[in-house]
């Protein structure tokens, strides 16, 4: 690897070293748990260090004299964001998840080669590092399991929300005479739904506790099926909510439908972002695979709404 070939990795490690120190440092901030803010204040002047250290070899004595992307700065505002919105559970699976992103590319930069020994020796301490990191926060994060499972409860009932009386007002849309009787179809296959969707989380939380008992008699779940199918329940009608908006708002046929759409497409992105860090799966193939079902969904059932009006003539209305 030629000498400009290093400068470049150098500047990558450089700035990911310090998005790594100023996230720590606005999480720090913001936590109010003293022994939790005193762990990732370490963290963070661990991370500082790293960053001297690529500074140093590219050159740079300053490191306050690095100007700060608007990307990055737009990262750290978001996590402030959503450790206000969702807590610090959340945040430390974040952290976590691109703590472990770093340390693969650390450790695929080491076999990559190029540097001098010593460099080496010191990138390697550095990697011994991160995989501390990665550890600590992998117990904050089990210490936060059961906020975590809830957590999905409520993305899953979102999403299911979502997907489900997107499709339903779609189809419904094409052969419906007006707005309402969108509206309070889709509200009341939500509310079906959400009786529906919080049954089926009881039972599968309850039947999920009866089996480890019966294996070793203990349960190893840390949440309560009532409120899991509480959190399941309730956000799914939200999701309903949102499907049907623009129908309870008054819009109508294909207007309603793509504002129906749109919305569902920005919750979904959203909700599918946070799954995907929850399960640590790629986020864009997760946002993709989500919108390409519930938009496959709301295109078939729109076209078999457009048929039956269309070819057979059928129209509900109020």
């Amino acid at each position: 690897m030629g000498g400009g070939g290093i400068s470049e990795v150098e500047r990558e490690f450089l700035e990911d070293e310090l998005s790594d120190y100023m996230l720590y440092d606005s999480t720090a901030r913001h936590e109010s748990d003293r022994e939790l803010k005193k762990l990732i204040l370490k963290l963070r002047d661990t991370e500082l260090r790293h960053a001297k250290f690529w500074a140093s070899l590219l050159g740079i004595s300053d490191i306050s004299s690095i100007r700060v992307s608007a990307g990055l700065r737009l990262k750290v505002f978001l996590y402030v964001i959503v450790r206000k919105a969702l807590g610090i559970a959340f945040v430390t699976k974040m952290l976590e998840r691109n703590e472990k992103a770093g340390l693969e590319d650390y450790k695929n930069m080491v076999k990559g080669g190029g540097f001098s020994r010593s460099t080496l020796d010191k990138i390697e301490r550095i990697v011994k590092e991160e995989e501390g990191h990665e550890r600590i926060l992998m117990q904050q994060t089990q210490k936060h399991e059961a906020v975590l499972n809830y957590t999905r409860s409520i993305v899953f009932g979102l999403n299911d929300g979502l997907v489900e009386i997107l499709a339903v007002v779609a189809g419904l849309a094409m052969i419906a005479t007006n707005a309402f009787t969108v509206a309070i179809t889709g509200i009341i296959v939500g509310v079906s739904g959400t009786l529906s969707m919080a049954a089926g989380a009881y039972i599968s939380s309850k039947s999920e506790k009866v089996v480890e008992e019966s294996l070793d008699g203990m349960s190893m779940a840390k949440t309560r099926p009532s409120n899991e199918a509480y959190y399941t329940g309730i956000f799914y009608f939200i999701g309903a909510l949102v499907a049907t908006s623009p129908f309870i708002l008054g819009s109508f046929s294909y207007l309603g439908t793509v504002e129906a759409v749109i919305l569902v497409a920005i919750v979904l992105s959203a909700a599918s972002a946070l799954v995907a860090i929850i399960s640590d799966t790629g986020i864009m193939k997760r946002i993709l695979e989500m919108l390409v079902v519930s938009l496959g969904a709301a295109f078939a059932t729109a076209l078999i709404g457009f048929i039956v009006r269309t070819v057979f003539g059928v129209a509900i209305s109020a």
